[in-house]
C-alpha cells in the first residue's frame, strides 16, 4: 500500500544481470526525490571559486517538485497542468532534470548505491580536462554499498521511448572504462519517461539498460575515494551555511531554507570529519565516513534519512495533492489500466 507522501514507480531492465528483477516496483517519498536532485546537480562546489552555487541550483531543481510534480490517488507520479503548457525547451529541461533524480532512485532503491555525483561536478572539483572527443560520457558515477564503483546515464522524455534513445543510452553508459583505475561493477542508463498507451498519456515510468559491451573512445575517470567523498559531503555543508541554522536533532546538524518549504541536514560526526578534510586532513576520510555510517545510520530509519547520513524534510503536500493534472492524465482509465507495470 502506497502512504500518501509516498510516489509509486514502475521500472523495466533490459540486459542486467539475472540478480535484477526484469520488472519492479519503486515505492519513495517526496524527499528522496528532493535528496536525489540534491546529489546528481552538476553545478561545481569550489566555494572560493562558486560561492553556494551547488545550493542555489539545488534549490532552483527542487522547486521543480511543487511546481511540476503531482501524486495521483493511486500514488503513481504524473505532471501538472502547468508542466504540460511549457514551451518545447522547458519540457526538456523538466524532463532532462527529472531523469537524473530518477535515476538517482532507481540507483539507490535498485543497485544499493550510497553515494552518486555527476561526473562534470567531480571533474570540475579536481580540475580533470577530458579529451575533445570524450563529449559523449556518461552522466553520473558512485560507489554501492558493498563495494564497487558503478555508472550511470540518464535521459528523461515527456513521451515515449524509442529504438534510438535506447541506441544512445547504451553508448553512453559505456563511455567510462573504469574509475581509479578499476573498471566500475555495473555501467547502465535509466530513462525517466511519461508513455502513451493508444494516444493515452500513462505516469511516469523508468527503463534502464545494462549491455556489457564498452564503446571505443571510453575513458579512464581519475578518482580516489578520499576525495570523492570530499567532493560529495562539500554541497551539503555549503548548503547548512547558506540555511537558516535549525537545532540540532537526532545527531543531525540542519539547516532550512523558508519559502521553499524544505530543510537539509547532515549527521554531525560526519560533517565535523568532513570539515577536517576541507581543511586539508584528507587522508583516510572515506574510511572515518564509512565507518561513522555504518555506527550511527540504521537500516531501518525515517523515510526521510538516507544511508549516505543526510537527510531532507519538505513541507509540499499540498501542491503534490492539487487536482491540476487531471486534464491529462484523467483517473478514467478501464480498471486494468491502473495494474499495468
Amino acid at each position: 500500500m502506497v502512504q500518501p507522501d509516498e510516489f509509486e514507480v514502475w521500472y523495466t531492465t533490459e540486459d542486467f544481470p539475472d540478480t535484477f528483477n526484469r520488472t519492479g516496483r519503486m515505492v519513495f517519498t517526496v524527499d528522496a526525490l528532493a535528496h536525489a536532485l540534491f546529489v546528481t546537480g552538476r553545478a561545481p562546489q569550489d566555494q572560493a571559486v562558486y560561492g553556494w552555487t551547488s545550493v542555489y541550483e539545488w534549490l532552483h531543481r527542487v522547486a521543480l517538485i511543487p511546481a511540476y510534480i503531482r501524486r495521483a490517488p493511486t500514488g503513481r507520479l504524473t505532471r501538472s497542468d502547468l508542466a504540460r503548457d511549457l514551451d518545447r525547451s522547458e519540457k526538456v529541461a523538466l524532463s532532462y532534470t527529472l531523469g537524473q533524480a530518477m535515476t538517482g532512485v532507481f540507483s539507490q532503491q535498485t543497485v544499493s548505491v550510497r553515494f552518486l555525483m555527476h561526473v562534470d561536478r567531480y571533474a570540475a572539483r579536481y580540475g580533470i580536462r577530458f579529451a575533445a572527443n570524450t563529449r559523449k560520457r556518461a552522466d553520473l558515477f558512485g560507489e554501492r554499498r558493498n563495494g564497487g564503483w558503478v555508472v550511470a546515464e540518464a535521459k528523461g522524455r515527456s513521451g515515449n521511448i524509442d529504438d534510438e534513445l535506447k541506441e544512445t543510452m547504451r553508448a553512453q553508459k559505456r563511455t567510462i572504462r573504469s574509475i581509479g583505475g578499476s573498471p566500475p561493477a555495473l555501467a547502465y542508463a535509466c530513462a525517466a519517461h511519461f508513455p502513451q498507451y493508444k494516444g493515452v498519456p500513462d505516469h511516469l515510468k523508468l527503463h534502464a539498460v545494462d549491455p556489457e559491451e564498452a564503446e571505443p573512445e571510453a575513458i579512464d575517470l581519475p578518482a580516489d575515494r578520499d576525495r570523492f567523498l570530499l567532493a560529495y559531503y562539500e554541497p551539503f555543508l555549503a548548503a547548512l551555511d547558506a540555511g537558516q541554522e535549525e537545532p540540532a536533532r537526532d545527531g543531525y546538524e540542519r539547516a532550512s531554507f523558508g519559502p521553499f518549504r524544505v530543510s537539509i541536514g547532515v549527521l554531525a560526526p560526519v560533517a565535523q570529519r568532513v570539515r577536517r578534510a576541507q581543511r586539508g586532513r584528507i587522508e583516510h576520510l572515506y574510511q572515518d565516513v564509512v565507518e561513522l555510517l555504518d555506527t550511527h545510520v540504521a537500516g531501518a530509519r525515517p523515510a526521510h534519512q538516507f544511508m549516505d547520513g543526510t537527510v531532507v524534510t519538505s513541507k509540499w503536500q499540498q501542491a503534490l495533492d492539487q487536482d491540476d493534472w487531471s486534464t491529462e492524465t484523467g483517473e478514467n482509465y478501464p480498471e486494468w489500466w491502473g495494474n499495468r507495470n
